[in-house]
């Protein structure tokens, strides 16, 4: 009798002990969705002829934000491929032949860690995330530094990532039978706002 007694209260304590743990999550962490009307990426690059630039106001993503520490805890980015734009109708089909867009229609980046976390005033951090970026189906694992800035209506996520097109089996756009040629190296500039889902 004296064993089963002890065996509900430790029962019991285990449930009230996950309850809490629950709830802290809850209060603690919340979840922030991309604001379109506020955030833009753009991807910048060189050509034998003139630099150029092709942006996307039109992506999806949600942040899981500590409210407590003022860190991030998560973060997931949905870029469709065909919203990349230029202005020029020649260059965006360039691009989107190079990205495979009929085959793979978006470009995903899926956070995995946090590397290291550096707090430059009570609402602004600079952290450096370990993330998936996946690219016309390939895969790779990258280092990003970005700044987090906490602010009255969500979180801005913001940042520059260079890279290589041949990094991701993308092979450099070319016009006029070749003689104009694209750099292999591109930047990807973003600012990104997210609200709490919960004010949607």
């Amino acid at each position: 009798m004296y064993k089963i007694i002890n065996m509900k209260k430790s029962s019991l304590t285990l449930i009230v002990l996950l309850t809490i743990l629950l709830i802290n999550v809850n209060v603690y962490s919340q979840s922030y969705s991309l604001d379109n009307t506020t955030s833009q990426i753009t991807v910048s690059g060189t050509s034998s002829l003139h630099d150029w630039d092709v942006i996307s106001n039109n992506f999806n993503g949600t942040t899981l934000f500590n409210i407590t520490t003022n860190q991030i805890e998560n973060l997931v980015v949905d870029i469709a491929s065909e919203s990349l734009k230029s202005g020029k109708s020649i260059m965006d089909k360039k691009t989107y032949k190079a990205l495979n867009s009929d085959d793979f229609k978006s470009i995903t980046f899926k956070m995995i860690e946090v590397k290291s976390n550096s707090k430059i005033n009570e609402v602004t951090d600079e952290v450096k995330i370990m993330g998936e970026l996946t690219i016309c189906g390939f895969k790779k694992l990258i280092a990003i530094d970005i700044k987090v800035l906490k602010t009255n209506k969500g979180v801005n996520v913001s940042g520059t990532y260079d890279m290589k097109m041949t990094d991701f089996k993308i092979e450099p756009p070319t016009a006029l039978l070749g003689t104009i040629k694209t750099g292999d190296e591109i930047s990807i500039h973003f600012n990104a706002n997210f609200k709490n889902i919960k004010n949607l």
